[in-house]
């Protein structure tokens, strides 16, 4: 799985650009404020329709602009394709593959995938639950159209459910989203369980080469489950945990119970991580985890997704490093950098300010 090539017109600080990569090691580099990250960023949007940052789509249109789009040429599965996504500020966005509309953006999934990894990341262990939600969702909708499924039919549950609780909670009709909520729910609990189990193998058996640590992740349900078998299992579970909260969540406003509250928490030598986990100790485990991800991603479709590494060599000592490197042999990888490492191998993309717009890239 590989990218050919990737080209941008008014999105983020390109008027237009594009740039090729090589099946390897791709290093773009270029001073601060040049929108290297904006090309990563592009490639998630190709993979996932949506970015890795906390961003809207008009914020990805160059300002001034009507609208941006992206083309991407890529490999996957030995078959070539062209994908192509266009964002709008007040419309919904357009996603073709091999030139057919794709309507949902669960149709996307699998057909390119990518792990990122940037500086930011540290977030996973020290930041706030949503920072571990997003990490447990874009891993599973990689490797699973149901979840994806499931997940966006629960974003909607939850919403029309909230706006009933807040507005009427008496409502005779609460119980046509309260099943809806337990299905679409009980199967999302399932499957990050399930997805939590098998990354914490590969994540515990980095952190150990990287570190002679010991590392484990529980899943923290905000639903009190302990039997996890199976979705119908979770379910009653689930029903009953919903049944006992109903009055709080009448006298809130909100849904109180489900896994748009879920969290996962990471320990090093039994150790809470966020806690008692030095800096080295955490930016260990969250990169445990991005290539645990990455070793989950290749055994479940038989090919490595590509990796993104954005300006995280300078976040990690020369022994991270070389374990990196050591990873992600095989594998198309794409990083950003302001300055090209020492001993660099692979193919260099120079990123430069041309008449005061970033508007080519140089190579």
């Amino acid at each position: 799985m590989f990218v050919d090539e990737i080209s941008m017109k008014d999105f983020r600080n390109y008027a237009q650009g594009g740039i090729s990569f090589s099946k390897g090691v791709n290093i773009i580099y270029g001073a601060n404020a040049m929108g290297k990250t904006n090309i990563l960023e592009a490639i998630f949007l190709i993979c996932y329709a949506r970015s890795h940052r906390y961003a809207r789509e008009n914020e990805m249109i160059r300002h001034g602009s009507s609208q941006a789009s992206i083309r991407a040429k890529f490999n996957s599965h030995g078959r070539s394709f062209e994908g192509e996504i266009k964002l709008f500020p007040n419309e919904k966005k357009q996603i073709k593959m091999n030139g057919i509309s794709i309507k949902k953006t669960s149709d996307l999934m699998g057909y390119l995938n990518a792990v990122m990894f940037c500086p930011e990341d540290l977030r996973i262990i020290k930041g706030a639950p949503r920072e571990r939600r997003r990490v447990m969702d874009f891993g599973i909708c990689q490797i699973s159209k149901k979840y994806f499924y499931s997940l966006s039919q629960y974003i909607k549950v939850i919403e029309q459910r909230n706006k009933l609780l807040k507005e009427n909670p008496t409502d005779d009709s609460l119980w046509v989203w309260n099943e809806k909520l337990l299905k679409h729910g009980s199967d999302i609990i399932c499957m990050r369980k399930s997805f939590l189990d098998l990354i914490k193998n590969h994540a515990a058996s980095v952190q150990k080469e990287m570190s002679g640590e010991n590392l484990d992740i529980i899943y923290k349900s905000s639903v009190d489950i302990k039997d996890f078998s199976s979705a119908e299992a979770i379910n009653e579970q689930f029903e009953r945990e919903l049944k006992r909260n109903i009055e709080r969540e009448k006298a809130f406003g909100t849904s109180l119970v489900g896994p748009h509250r879920d969290d996962f928490e990471v320990f090093i030598n039994e150790k809470e991580a966020k806690i008692y986990g030095s800096q080295g100790q955490q930016r260990t485990a969250a990169l445990a985890l991005k290539i645990g991800q990455l070793l989950l991603i290749k055994e479940k479709t038989s090919q490595p997704p590509i990796l993104l590494l954005d300006d995280v060599f300078s976040e990690l000592d020369e022994t991270r490093q070389s374990y990196l490197i050591d990873k992600i042999s095989g594998m198309q990888v794409i990083i950003t950098c302001t300055a090209l490492p020492k001993h660099s191998k692979g193919k260099k993309i120079k990123i430069e300010d041309v008449g005061g717009n970033v508007s080519a890239l140089g190579g």
